[in-house]
Formats: structure tokens, C-alpha cells, sequence
């Protein structure tokens, strides 16, 4: 089976993919925007969490085969088809979980505190990811998976493995061949510095926003992945000849986040909307009962019914404007004494302090997370191969090692002049 997709051409299903695809926790996809409120400020921006969860499992089927050829080497090939098929449905369904308008609703989940996922409890704040794997395990969907998938062997349990984090304790068995360990591969082919699913949302989100940002060479990325082992574990490499890419792959996502992600009137309204689910309590059952039916219209319905100011203000897009805006030093400068900024400021106008780091795996140049990051396989003129972790080989963390901060004020365009103010008398007394 054959789905026509606008940004890879045709994506191959099988039947037992397009079983689940069908299922109403999956096609609830279909009314969760992929970029939330973007859409107000890009009006092509109406794409869903759907179409892209699709895109994911399509690359991460090709993205697995060119991993394959290092695979091969101590991986059974009666065991392929198994792991391609359950990193194919890992893509599909690691979004599942997603509240109404995507990131910005994550306050909407419930707190699944105690619940079990696996061999561990869930503690603390519910993210979409915990929600994913939790319904992977907790729902209909389990079965499912073991039924329809069952002539490769694919239980859900593999799929949530490979979402899970990468320092929880899973099962690793069904992942260790002759002393290997691939699942850190697979994990990384999934949720890493170079990920399909960054693969897809960067050239989608760009295609639909209509700029030009997050475009790169996606071909070239995929045709040169590979795997190396160290000390028994299996992790995924990138040919030294396309790291010029993979800087130009994250360049890309930088600026997106920098000019689309972020843009001013979106995150205003990702601000209001924080404010009137805090304001008001608004969850998801905890009973996770009807799940389904919890999209984007039935958020905007919520807010459509309710009196509060911020609803109000979403629902007639009556949001504040951008009436003041600092990046580097000097945002440095004004976030160090923010809580006197906005004391010294009428009521109602925000400010918003962002810090937006360049890989959240390295920030200021020092590794920030345990997370294994990719290698970079290097092929010396003699022909000997060497493997080097990606710090080592590209200066790119260094040259964007610095956050770019920025402090942004939002308000009734009439008191541009009273903010102005305001900021260079605390600026002057320091």
C-alpha cells in the first residue's frame, strides 16, 4: 500500500501498518497542529502531528537500512526484518501522546505518578514522551502490535525500548546479538543529535511555514549513517564526509527555532494559553477514558465556553504585540534583573526570557547529557578507519557554544514609550 506524502513522495505501508494507523488513538493525530499556533502567524502552517508521525516511520525504515550494512556484521539476518519493522513503528507512534496544540499543551496531561511503564514507575511531570510509552503498554494497542506484527515477532515492548530514555533499565534481550547491544543505535536513529524525526518536522515544517530555514540534504545525510561498537553497545556513526552536512542539518534547526519556533506572536500565545491552563486547572482525565476525542477543536471549544481573559483574548486573537526586544549582552543584562523589569511594569504586559541553546546535548562546549552523542567514522588515505566521538571532529559546538538569549516584552503598543523607559532607568542604576 502506497500513501502520497508532499514532502517524500510515496510512503510504502503494509497492512498490518495501515491497521494501526487506523486506530483512533492514532487518528486522533489528525487534529493536533504540528506547530500549534503557528498557524496565525504562517498561514500554511496547518499540518498535523499525523502526517508527520508517518514521514518519521518512513525514514526511519531507510534510515535502518543504511545502519544494516554495519548491522549485519553480528546480526543475525533472520533477525532485520524484526528490529526495521520495530524501529518503523517506533517513528509511527512516538508522538501518540501529544496533547492539544502539541507542546504547549503538555500542562493538559495527567499525572501518571506510580503508574508502571516497563520495569519503572513513572514520578513526576507527565511529558508526551511518558504518555507515548505508557499507552504503547497500557492500551489496546499492546495486543495489537502482538497480533498483527506477529510474523516478525514485534511486541510493543520492543517499540517502547527504543522510545524509552536512554538511561532507564529495559529489557535488552531482544536487542543483543553475539555480545552486541544495538538498542543505543536504534534509540539514536529515533531521538539523537541526527534523528528522523528532526529529519522530517525540519523539512515539513519548513514546507509548510513557506521559509526556507530547515531545509538541507536529506539524501545524503541518510546514505552515509552507519553503526561501530563499543564495549559491547552498538552506536550510530555518520561518514566523515557528510558532517559538512550534518553542521548544515543542525544549523538549520537552530535557525528554525530561532525564526519559527520562536517567533514573537506564537509565543505569545503559547504564553496565554500557559496562563489559562494554570488559571484554571484544565487536565486530561486521568483516567486517560476517551482519549481520542481530545484534539485541538476540543481545547478550542474549552476556550471558546470559558469567561477567562486569556481565553478571550485567544479566541479573538486579540493577543499583545512585541513592543520591546533584546538579544545577547544586553538580554543578559535585563534578565539578570527581570523580577524588577516586570514589577516596574503595568499589569498585563508580559516578558518572556528565552535561552536557546544550540544542541541539547552541548551547551557553552561542555556535554550537558549522558545521552550517547553520534561518531563520526573518519577513512584515513592508508585506508584505515578511525571513530571519533562529533565534538571531536567538528568545532561546531564551539562556534555555537553560546546560548542565544533574548528578552522580549509584550504589551498594548501604547506603552512602547513607558517600557523604554522603564529599561533604560533600571539599566542605568544597574
Amino acid at each position: 500500500m502506497e500513501i502520497r506524502d508532499p514532502i517524500h513522495g510515496p510512503i510504502t505501508t503494509s497492512q498490518a501498518e495501515m491497521d494501526l494507523i487506523a486506530h483512533p488513538l492514532f487518528e486522533r493525530l489528525r487534529g493536533i497542529r504540528q506547530l500549534d499556533f503557528s498557524e496565525y502567524t504562517f498561514p500554511g502552517a496547518t499540518h498535523t502531528r499525523y502526517i508527520h508521525s508517518l514521514g518519521t516511520m518512513h525514514l526511519a525504515g531507510l534510515a535502518f537500512d543504511m545502519m544494516a550494512r554495519d548491522l549485519g556484521q553480528f546480526v543475525p539476518a533472520v533477525e532485520m526484518p524484526r528490529l526495521r519493522q520495530t524501529v518503523r513503528l517506533a517513528g509511527l507512534l512516538h508522538d501518540l501522546g501529544h496533547p492539544p496544540m502539541s507542546h504547549t499543551g503538555e500542562r493538559l496531561l495527567p499525572d501518571l505518578s506510580g503508574r508502571q511503564i516497563g520495569n519503572a514507575c513513572c514520578c513526576g511531570h507527565t511529558d508526551h514522551e511518558t504518555l507515548t510509552r505508557y499507552l504503547l503498554l497500557n492500551s489496546d494497542i499492546r495486543g495489537l502490535v502482538r497480533d498483527w506484527f506477529a510474523d516478525n515477532g514485534v511486541l510493543a515492548e520492543h517499540v517502547e525500548a527504543v522510545l524509552s530514555p536512554v538511561d532507564e533499565d529495559v529489557d535488552a534481550a531482544p536487542f543483543c546479538f553475539g555480545g552486541v547491544n544495538v538498542l543505543t543505535a536504534l534509540r539514536q536513529l529515533i531521538s539523537g543529535e541526527l534523528d528522523v524525526d528532526r529529519m522530517d518536522y525540519l523539512l515539513r515544517d519548513s514546507y509548510f511555514t513557506g521559509v526556507a530555514y530547515g531545509r538541507f540534504d536529506k539524501d545524503w545525510l541518510l546514505s552515509h549513517i552507519g553503526a561501530t561498537v563499543e564495549d559491547g553497545r552498538a552506536f550510530m556513526t555518520l561518514e566523515a564526509n557528510a558532517v559538512f552536512t550534518l553542521e548544515d542539518f543542525l544549523l538549520s534547526r537552530h535557525h528554525m527555532f530561532l525564526m519559527v519556533y520562536s517567533h514573537p506572536r506564537t509565543q505569545t500565545y503559547h504564553r496565554l494559553l500557559s496562563r489559562f491552563l494554570d488559571a484554571t486547572g484544565l487536565r486530561l482525565p486521568s483516567s486517560l477514558q476517551g482519549l481520542a476525542a481530545f484534539d485541538d477543536a476540543w481545547l478550542m471549544g474549552e476556550l471558546r465556553k470559558s469567561n477567562h481573559p486569556d481565553a478571550i483574548r485567544i479566541c479573538h486573537h486579540d493577543v499583545p504585540r512585541l513592543i520591546f526586544e533584546a538579544w545577547g549582552d544586553e538580554a543578559d543584562r535585563l534578565a539578570s534583573m527581570q523580577g524588577r523589569i516586570e514589577a516596574a511594569l503595568p499589569e498585563g504586559v508580559m516578558v518572556q526570557d528565552s535561552n536557546l541553546a544550540f544542541s541539547r546535548y552541548f551547551s557553552r562546549g561542555q556535554r550537558t547529557s549522558d545521552a550517547p552523542t553520534l561518531r563520526v567514522r573518519q577513512v584515513t588515505p592508508g585506508g584505515l578507519s578511525r571513530i571519533l566521538p562529533v565534538e571531536q571532529y567538528s568545532d561546531m559546538y564551539e562556534r555555537q557554544a553560546r546560548p542565544r538569549r533574548s528578552i522580549r516584552i509584550f504589551g498594548d503598543t501604547g506603552l512602547i514609550t513607558q517600557v523604554e523607559t522603564v529599561i533604560r532607568d533600571l539599566a542605568r542604576l544597574g
